[in-house]
């Protein structure tokens, strides 16, 4: 849990959630002006990188963290540089699902207003750089990627688990990255009139999920090419008659920035969650997905399914997602679902149980 304090680490375990003891403060050195807008799990998640902000108000970061989750100490400072210039990044997030639980894992992907890219923490021939008696910060090496003339407007951006990007852009356009290029999006979802503040994707590619400050839109990427093969949107270009045909879209919670995941564990995602105050809203998935599902009678156009669970916190709620199944316990089907507040993280059970 990162918030104005430090970073707090937990362990999941079969009951729930636990302190591990590891905390790494921000009451000096560089983290005393900015507290973290961004925390990346990696390398078989012993190790996590923290962007801050350079500027008040803004999301954009210049240099990134790395700390040691296992001591809770600063491994080092990295700069972000592109053919010898300083640059920024408003976002960072793993190559693909689940690629932080390599232990080897030396990459992830960047994004900023107009740019989309990867970082390598090795050098240019891929050799591990020397942190250790490094006399200033080393620099992330810009391993591919693309840096558009202008008018992209990236706000947020998630991973496929072969390494497809979904992004979302002030406009409202959802565009969607073969894992092979990020110069040109294979498809582009048009906007509906407010800027995307975040989005994910199944493991399979097969939906995306995008949230504004007023709706969250759930996609379907499925489609039939001329030759009669079913592809994505991620490995072909969808046609008009395709984009937002099979979207379901929920309007009116006023939704907030970061506030919804997909559960994703490389099987099928059972649930859409999205946070909203004090609330934690959560959808069946396979529900919403099936077309001839009871809330979608006599409607037309974008589908809306009023079926939800609440939670209900004391405070407002900052993020809530499930753990993986293999953390479900005995008596019930479902994972606990894990709900961070302002200064507490807390996992309970949709039967109503606490966990911890």
């Amino acid at each position: 849990m990162v918030n104005d304090a430090g970073v707090h680490v937990y362990r999941n375990f079969d009951r729930g959630i636990h302190g591990k003891g590891v905390a790494v403060k921000f009451d000096g050195g560089s983290f005393r002006q900015q507290t973290p807008n961004k925390a990346l799990l990696m390398r078989a998640e012993t190790n996590m990188m923290l962007m801050s902000p350079f500027k008040d108000g803004k999301p954009h970061a210049s240099k990134l963290h790395q700390v040691d989750i296992e001591t809770g100490k600063i491994v080092t400072e990295w700069k972000f540089e592109k053919d010898g210039a300083d640059i920024t990044m408003r976002d960072i997030t793993n190559d693909t699902k689940g690629s932080q639980l390599d232990p080897s894992e030396s990459t992830f992907l960047g994004l900023d207003d107009n740019r989309l890219c990867q970082w390598d923490m090795r050098d240019r021939k891929g050799i591990v750089q020397n942190i250790v008696t490094a006399s200033s910060s080393p620099v992330l090496h810009w391993s591919q990627g693309h840096q558009f003339s202008r008018g992209t407007n990236f706000q947020c951006f998630a991973t496929t688990g072969d390494g497809s990007i979904v992004v979302g852009s002030l406009d409202g356009k959802i565009r969607l990255y073969s894992k092979t290029s990020m110069r040109q999006a294979k498809t582009a979802f048009p906007g509906l009139g407010s800027p995307i503040t975040s989005v994910d994707v199944t493991y399979d590619g097969k939906w995306v999920l995008g949230t504004t400050d007023t709706y969250l839109v759930l996609i379907c990427t499925l489609f039939t090419d001329k030759d009669g093969k079913t592809k994505t949107g991620f490995s072909g270009r969808m046609g008009t008659g395709y984009l937002l045909r099979d979207a379901f879209c929920s309007f009116g919670f006023g939704y907030t920035d970061n506030i919804y995941k997909v559960t994703e564990n490389g099987k099928q995602e059972r649930h859409l969650v999205a946070t909203v105050g004090k609330f934690s809203v959560i959808w069946d998935f396979q529900q919403v997905k099936n077309s001839a599902h009871e809330c979608y009678r006599n409607q037309q156009g974008l589908k809306s399914c009023y079926c939800y669970k609440i939670v209900l916190k004391d405070e407002s709620i900052v993020e809530s997602r499930f753990m993986h199944d293999k953390f479900a316990v005995s008596d019930s089907p479902e994972a606990p679902l894990v709900v961070a507040t302002p200064m507490k993280v807390s996992s309970i059970s949709l039967s109503g149980k606490r966990h911890g």
